[in-house]
């Protein structure tokens, strides 16, 4: 029997999730993408910062006040969040809200206000899943948890049993293949968003981007950057983006965080967590860690940035 491909694209995480398989058979092919749907779902509603229902809202409204308990996928995605708070020294922190709300990047929750002081360190974390705010504050789990959602979706995939499949929620993307086939990996011109650059093919490797060309908002904000750094706050946008390839989606989403604020200043913790990055700047620059290159089928460094 021949092997049926599918493509699947459906509004979650606050963007376009493409999911693509190939599967043995048409009605696998099916089913593996209904369910690899329905767990970007789960993640989606457990921690939408927009929905007052979900498991992130009542956080950021009770948490301060009693430990609150959260579901297997929100605990998992703190325990991650707080792991890289802790290796970054800080610059990675959940609970950078209040800015992406003081700049339009996120509306306002309905909950106390957040205390200024209030970082990643006030969240606690039992065993037990329940979490606890030292002081109110509001936390915002969208990145990572957009990654995640993307791991958990490939792992749907893996479970029914899929040959090939690739998940991308908006530049959070993960290649399985069970043949070591190759998915190419092409980025927006950091300088022109009309622009692509093609760097490589991936295998069995997750891939998470971030620029301020995707991210920026328009009108009165068009300058500001949703990347807050926890020390200085908001910066203007640069022609600047970040490219990140690790083993999980979740772990490349955080680092663009980590890489977009230390530059190549992050290549230690890049090496510590066996991922690889490349910062490419406007008009043809680009940085690449050790590793990058080769993650991407290049025997060599190509020696300079390819060009769209």
């Amino acid at each position: 029997m021949s092997s049926c491909s599918l493509r699947r694209i459906r509004p979650w995480l606050g963007t376009y999730v493409h999911i693509d398989v190939t599967a043995p058979d048409s009605h696998r092919a099916a089913l593996s993408v209904e369910a690899a749907f329905e767990a970007i779902a789960i993640v989606h509603q457990a921690m939408s910062f927009h929905s007052p229902d979900s498991e992130l809202s009542r956080l950021n409204r009770e948490a301060h006040l009693r430990p609150v308990s959260v579901g297997v996928h929100t605990r998992a995605v703190l325990l991650a969040a707080r792991r890289f708070a802790q290796l970054s020294g800080g610059l990675f922190d959940p609970t950078v809200a209040p800015a992406l709300v003081r700049h339009q990047f996120l509306p306002t929750p309905t909950a106390p206000a957040a205390n200024q002081e209030a970082s990643w360190e006030d969240i606690e974390i039992d065993k037990d899943g329940q979490v606890f705010f030292r002081r109110p504050l509001w936390m915002d789990l969208g990145g990572i948890a957009k990654g995640y959602a993307v791991d958990q979706a490939i792992d749907a995939l893996k479970d029914y049993g899929v040959l090939e499949a690739c998940v991308n929620a908006g530049g959070d993307l993960r290649h399985f293949s069970r043949q070591g086939l190759r998915h190419p990996l092409v980025v927006r011109h950091p300088g022109d968003a009309s622009r692509s650059i093609p760097l490589g093919h991936i295998a069995n490797k997750a891939v998470a981007s971030s620029g301020d060309f995707v991210l920026g908002r328009r009108g009165s904000e068009i300058d500001t950057s949703p990347i807050v750094d926890p020390r200085h706050g908001v910066a203007k946008c640069r022609p600047r983006s970040v490219t990140v390839i690790a083993d999980s989606c979740c772990t490349a989403d955080a680092l663009t965080k980590i890489v977009s604020l230390l530059g190549q200043d992050a290549s230690p913790l890049l090496a510590e967590l066996g991922a690889s990055a490349a910062i490419i700047e406007a008009p043809d620059t680009l940085h690449a860690s050790s590793g990058f290159w080769s993650a991407l089928g290049h025997e060599a460094s190509p020696g300079h940035a390819p060009h769209a």
